[in-house]
């Protein structure tokens, strides 16, 4: 699940030893892996226009994070050159 946010993710250095808020910038909470992955698949499939069969995405899902990457920028590779 990735939650979106507005909070304060900047610090300023307030005095000798304290520090406050700097000021507001959005920011993602990520809890799980699994989101990550299927965000990381739905913006592929959105670059290329091509929608992945389920199947294959759940095969994509199951990968290693690293893996996942390599895979999608072969995958779009191999579209850029196909295409005439």
């Amino acid at each position: 699940m990735i939650e979106h946010h507005q909070g304060y993710t900047a610090i300023k250095r307030y005095g000798r030893n304290g520090f406050r808020p700097a000021g507001k910038h959005p920011f993602k909470m990520i809890y799980n892996a699994q989101a990550v992955k299927y965000d990381l698949i739905q913006q592929f499939e959105v670059s290329t226009c091509i929608i992945l069969p389920s199947g294959v995405k759940s095969n994509l899902c199951t990968q290693s994070v690293p893996i996942l990457g390599r895979e999608l920028a072969i995958m779009k590779l191999q579209i850029k050159e196909n295409k005439p």
